[in-house]
């Protein structure tokens, strides 16, 4: 069980408090949060997150390179791969397969600064 985030921000349930997401749902979460983060951002976990803020959605075999820029950031979560992606003005929606079941994740493309 993990605290639900939306938008880069805690989710709020109906007392105010943090939600909550467990199973199929916090896997998918943690799976887009790696993919999102720029890796090398955090000094104390430098292997955490991926190469995806430098995917070029223009270039030569594009959604190929997202899905492999989002599986290098799952190789810790056992059994947790993208398997597509689809581009998305902003990002990409990737397709996640767990060992719970599957789902889309939708991730923003970062920049190195964000």
């Amino acid at each position: 069980m993990d605290i639900k985030w939306e938008h880069g921000d805690w989710a709020l349930g109906p007392g105010g408090l943090p939600g909550w997401v467990s199973g199929l749902a916090e896997l998918l979460q943690n799976a887009g949060m790696r993919i999102a983060m720029v890796k090398g951002s955090l000094p104390y976990e430098p292997e955490l997150g991926s190469g995806f803020w430098q995917w070029d959605p223009a270039g030569d075999h594009a959604l190929e390179r997202a899905v492999a820029l989002a599986n290098e950031a799952l190789l810790d979560l056992p059994g947790v791969r993208a398997t597509a992606a689809q581009a998305t003005e902003h990002g990409a929606v990737f397709t996640i397969a767990t060992p719970l079941g599957e789902g889309d994740v939708e991730v923003w493309k970062a920049t190195k600064t964000s």
